[in-house]
């Protein structure tokens, strides 16, 4: 989400079961551009096979290869635009602080915090409709469980878009 976006509209937004424009990063994220550049850098490879050395076996099979990775990269981003266009999925309900206990689907939303352990990091999670997704930083700052009235999911409960709270999104 950028800075310039109300949040009461982008929680509007989600809750009407739809992505605000500014979260469209969601969706088309360092993977999704990681993806392309690669595809772009083997089918490079594969032209200047072809014009260093005509159309030799390594030449062609680069070019096999440039095509399908191209081929591959289009099928993932015919899939990224699907998702970014279906409705979001709204969850709602009271949520509970699990705290550092065993996260259970008791509740519709439920909040952990791992606290930072010997040998480990800290960790937040958020579990909601049967999935549990990581928590980021930006968000666990005022993440209270009795704050919460909504969760905004994508992709079939692939992506946490938004969490609702009550004065509007975080």
């Amino acid at each position: 989400m950028t800075a310039k976006a109300d949040p009461g509209e982008v929680a509007a937004a989600n809750l009407a079961g739809r992505l605000h424009p500014s979260q469209r990063g969601v969706v088309f994220d360092a993977l999704f551009w990681a993806v392309w550049v690669f595809t772009a850098a083997i089918g490079a490879v594969g032209v200047v096979g072809v014009v260093n050395s005509g159309f030799t076996a390594s030449a062609l099979v680069a070019v096999a290869v440039a095509v399908a990775a191209i081929a591959g990269a289009v099928r993932f981003s015919v899939r990224r635009c699907a998702e970014f266009r279906e409705p979001l999925t709204v969850i709602t309900g009271p949520a509970h602080d699990f705290g550092s206990g065993p996260i259970t689907d008791d509740y519709p939303i439920g909040l952990k915090h791992t606290p930072r352990g010997p040998g480990q990091t800290e960790r937040w999670q958020l579990r909601a409709g049967g999935r549990t997704y990581p928590v980021q930083r930006a968000r666990r700052d005022r993440m209270v469980a009795e704050r919460i009235t909504a969760v905004c999911v994508l992709g079939n409960g692939r992506w946490l878009v938004n969490i609702v709270l009550d004065g509007g999104a975080r």
